[in-house]
């Protein structure tokens, strides 16, 4: 076990029993917490609010400090029974780890929580935690824990400024072929080449990501639904999503070819890819769509097998017309 699965898996334990004091206890003194921001795209950009967007729970990056004491003012207030936080799967490095978590937590407004995490956690040599990046469902969070409070719109500049990459791209004759494979989608979605996209994966491939208010089909085992609430739409065959994709195009949905995507950091652990990246696109109306992911993919020696696409949701639904909240 590294030292940063170790530090994220404590990290994990003592959220789930509520132990502030236990997650202090974990990380360096100047750690920070990040989560992203929906439709305030500069309050979710480190490198233009070093402080975040001051907004609870889509809050930007935060000192630890910070977000503890402010987790600590909510206290039982907010989720009065608790709420559990289950880890699911990791992607391992030496100085990062990747977890992916399942929340689960009735909020004291009675609405039910049941959130999607994939929690990046970087250590320094001594195991302390010093971030932790928390991508999510910011859709469904909003929607019960910020009791659908509305959001400021604002754009990055062009291009988008981002935290600095922690690789250099990779060299492709050095480069594991997991790893290869995996950033080998972008350049083919940038070009709005979905022929090319499409054959990196297996036959049987499926693509998830959460779904908004519909926790059902969001389930990372489940069968989804592309036609439940657009891209919000749970675990689906490739082929479909791909049928999906190309009908946005055709839909004049972009006035760019398609989403530049810049991978930022990455962890290769066996057959499975974890990959932090930032995307940029015009959409048909003009409005920038300017995102954050993280993905874990999953290559296995026929292509990719399976992707998981933890993003901004509430970013999506702000500007592709999708309903945020999508009936139950």
């Amino acid at each position: 076990m590294t030292r940063a699965v170790r530090a994220g898996m404590d990290f994990v334990s003592a959220l789930d029993r509520g132990s502030l004091g236990g997650l202090a206890r974990l990380c360096a003194p100047d750690a920070t917490w990040w989560v992203d921001t929906g439709p305030d795209r500069r309050g979710g950009d480190p490198a233009l609010a070093p402080h975040g967007s001051g907004r609870f729970p889509l809050h930007g990056r935060m000192r630890m400090d910070d977000k503890l004491a402010l987790m600590r003012s909510l206290g039982p207030h907010a989720f009065p029974t608790g709420c559990r936080q289950i880890p699911r799967r990791i992607v391992a490095g030496d100085d990062t780890c990747v977890i992916e978590v399942e929340g689960y937590g009735v909020h004291a407004s009675g609405r039910e929580y049941a959130n999607r995490y994939g929690f990046v956690v970087d250590v320094d040599p001594t195991g302390a935690i010093v971030a932790v990046r928390e991508y999510l469902d910011t859709a469904h969070a909003q929607h019960v824990v910020g009791d659908d409070a509305p959001v400021p719109r604002s754009s990055l500049d062009d291009p988008p400024h981002h935290d600095p990459p922690r690789h250099d791209p990779p060299d492709p004759v050095d480069a594991p072929p997991a790893l290869a494979t995996a950033l080998a989608m972008w350049p083919a979605l940038a070009r709005g080449d979905l022929d090319a996209f499409g054959a990196l994966f297996t036959a049987d491939a499926t693509w998830w990501t959460d779904s908004g208010r519909r926790r059902d089909l969001g389930r990372h085992h489940g069968r989804g639904d592309l036609d439940a609430n657009g891209p919000l739409h749970g675990r689906v065959a490739m082929s479909g999503k791909l049928a999906a994709m190309r009908a946005r195009l055709a839909g004049g949905a972009y006035a760019s070819p398609g989403i530049a995507v810049t991978a930022d950091r990455w962890i290769v652990d066996d057959t499975l890819v974890a990959v932090e990246a930032h995307g940029h696109a015009v959409l048909g109306d003009g409005a920038r769509y300017q995102n954050r992911y993280l993905w874990i993919v999953d290559v296995r020696p026929g292509g990719i097998a399976e992707v998981r696409e933890y993003c901004d949701t509430l970013h999506v639904t702000d500007l592709m017309g999708v309903a945020p909240e999508a009936d139950r």
